[in-house]
């Protein structure tokens, strides 16, 4: 009679773990259906505000009239016109170069390339930033693994977030941290030299962030460069050489600028510096030439005035990138990428078929061409590609082992640079034509 109850024990425990077996299954289906529901969700909610506004604009008879009025015009000149034509399959999307581990055990959180392309910087978790002459992976002689080694690291108090090269001044780069803290950077290389020579600066306490450094951007037109916080606040410095040495780097602020909310993002364009304050509806664009004065940009779809317009927040702009200064493209927390008119703000796509949340890091880049972007998804080791006519999802570029970082798209060349939390810092480019 034991080995008969044995024998039934076993026979109920495996039957119960095949039904435990295929309940996983189900719920694997079903948690993958609700996220394909939740991205349908999102797309749905930005087509009833296209309807919102549609039915809010001047009715048929009424430009028959003539009376078409300047609202009209304006939508017609801001309707993506750029943007009418698929892109020609040109993009980032061959992972030529990988660097494994410049951070040890660390994560890689930011990278970014010196305005001539040659010199890589990426800040870790482990509070160092990191430089190398990464083209001398081509060299017979050399291997992703030996520029790893002669990388050169300069350590900083707490991890290192964003970083920036200056676009005016050769050899300088500024630092924002974890702690709030912000550096600048001076570097050099010797020829034929896979070394670079780091000195570090960092300002006085009292011009700290309270919290830590969201972002870190200079001004293309002169040696201004602006850092934000989850504090709420962007500082502006003044950044100017009197001679060679680091020590002879005159860094003096301009003012300090006190947003609503955490700072998420900021870029400068010709003429304004925008930014996002968590919590809020609309981008911040501070006039640089009058003193700072401040335009808000709505990012609701709806009736201007209406409380819904006016106050409603359904996500936060994580991360901005500028083409030409003619397009901006948002990367938001809600799995939605947006592209606007960077004069006006209208929003000319919106871009879905990745996954994001208010736990996730989005970011987005352009392709050199300006026909595609580039974006991250938080649970996918992918890169996603968006054709920007189509507004559609055209390619996954599949490399790393985790979600992505960090991406930096090179202003001079098709150079895109990924970070990974799997420790990988890859180099992507477009195909060769002979591939």
């Amino acid at each position: 009679m034991d080995l008969l109850g044995n024998l039934g024990a076993e026979d109920q425990l495996t039957s119960t773990r095949a039904e435990n077996s295929v309940l996983q299954a189900k719920v694997k289906e079903l948690a993958q259906r609700v996220k394909v529901l939740a991205v349908e969700n999102e797309a749905l909610k930005v087509e009833v505000e296209i309807y919102r506004k549609e039915a809010a604009l001047p009715s048929f008879s009424n430009l028959a009239l003539g009376n078409s009025g300047s609202d009209m015009e304006t939508e017609k000149a801001n309707d993506g016109e750029a943007f009418f034509r698929s892109g020609n399959g040109v993009f980032p999307r061959q992972n030529e170069v990988t660097f494994r581990n410049l951070h040890g055990p660390a994560n890689p959180l930011t990278c970014a390339l010196s305005p001539d392309d040659t010199v890589l910087a990426t800040g870790g978790a482990d509070g160092q930033l990191m430089l190398c002459g990464w083209g001398a992976v081509y060299s017979p002689s050399e291997s992703p693994d030996s520029v790893v080694q002669s990388a050169s690291g300069i350590g900083c108090e707490a991890p290192v977030i964003c970083v920036a090269f200056a676009p005016t001044l050769r050899g300088i780069l500024a630092v924002g941290c974890m702690d709030g803290s912000i550096y600048f950077v001076q570097y050099s290389s010797s020829p034929g030299s896979n070394g670079i020579d780091l000195k570090r600066t960092g300002l006085p306490k009292t011009l700290h962030h309270k919290k830590y450094v969201r972002a870190v951007v200079w001004s293309p037109k002169g040696p201004l460069v602006a850092t934000s916080s989850a504090d709420g606040t962007v500082h502006l410095f003044k950044v100017e050489r009197t001679g060679m040495e680091l020590s002879e780097l005159s860094v003096s602020l301009v003012t300090s600028l006190h947003l609503p909310g955490a700072v998420e993002s900021m870029i400068f364009s010709d003429d304004h510096l925008i930014c996002y304050a968590r919590g809020t509806a609309y981008l911040s664009y501070f006039e640089i030439a009058k003193n700072f004065g401040l335009t808000k940009i709505n990012l609701n779809a709806g009736t201007p005035g209406t409380a819904s317009y006016e106050d409603h927040v359904s996500f936060a702009v994580m991360d901005m990138a500028l083409y030409q200064n003619k397009y901006l493209a948002l990367a938001t927390d809600i799995s939605r990428n947006i592209v606007l008119d960077v004069q006006d703000g209208k929003q000319i796509r919106n871009l879905y078929g990745h996954e994001n949340d208010g736990f996730s890091q989005p970011k987005i880049a352009w392709s050199s061409n300006g026909s595609y972007l580039l974006g991250n998804t938080q649970h996918e080791s992918c890169l996603c590609v968006w054709d920007i006519a189509s507004a559609q999802v055209v390619e996954r570029l599949e490399g790393h082992g985790q979600p992505v970082r960090a991406i930096y798209s090179s202003q001079t060349s098709d150079i895109v640079i990924t970070t990974s939390f799997d420790k990988a810092v890859k180099f992507w480019f477009p195909q060769n034509e002979s591939m």
